[in-house]
């Protein structure tokens, strides 16, 4: 997978040090945003930059794959304000199935940079001949994400009942939908 990777208006690129400052500040400790995620917000610069070094040893097992989404032309510093993962589904050869994540700053919604961002992530992670699928699991609230998702051309294909923590939400597993895009086989 490519490191840094170009659309119009966005430059996404792997985690480097000092992201944690922007992450923190963007949305590590904004509820909104961590809505639908698995952690909750987090209080303490450390486990943020924790997170972010964990996200960049990632990058070198090839076990997960973060980009930090920026944008270049912006009139403050490019810092990052939001972020897309894929996380392979096996660790035992090159990934066939990855998992796709994706969270934006609240100041960023309504723009359209996470569906730019999202596309260019599936489309790298498809250039790899080994990649068959990616699918991603979306709150059954979470409907915003679900939109994203049927228009970067991802099918519903159920839910899964009791299946993901969302602390921000319940202290119990909730149900969240299934959505997937495939590689077609050649003709």
């Amino acid at each position: 997978m490519k490191k840094v990777l170009l659309t119009p208006r966005l430059r996404l690129r792997a985690p480097q040090p000092g992201d944690e400052h922007a992450a923190h500040a963007n949305w590590a400790q904004d509820g909104a945003v961590l809505t639908y995620l698995g952690w909750r917000s987090r209080a303490d610069l450390a486990q943020t930059r924790a997170q972010l070094e964990w996200d960049q040893a990632r990058w070198l097992k090839r076990s997960a794959f973060t980009w930090m989404v920026v944008e270049p032309g912006s009139t403050q510093s490019p810092t990052p304000v939001g972020m897309v993962q894929l996380v392979a589904q096996r660790l035992d050869a090159p990934p066939h199935h990855l998992r796709l994540g994706f969270l934006m700053a609240r100041s960023h919604w309504g723009r359209g940079l996470m569906r730019e961002a999202v596309a260019a992530v599936v489309d790298e992670a498809f250039s790899q001949s080994h990649v068959w699928r990616i699918d991603a699991l979306c709150d059954i609230d979470n409907h915003a994400s679900a939109r994203l998702l049927h228009a970067l051309g991802f099918v519903h294909e159920g839910i899964l009942r009791r299946h993901t923590l969302h602390p921000n939400l319940s202290d119990e597993p909730r149900d969240v939908a299934s959505f997937a895009v495939a590689r077609s086989r050649p003709a």
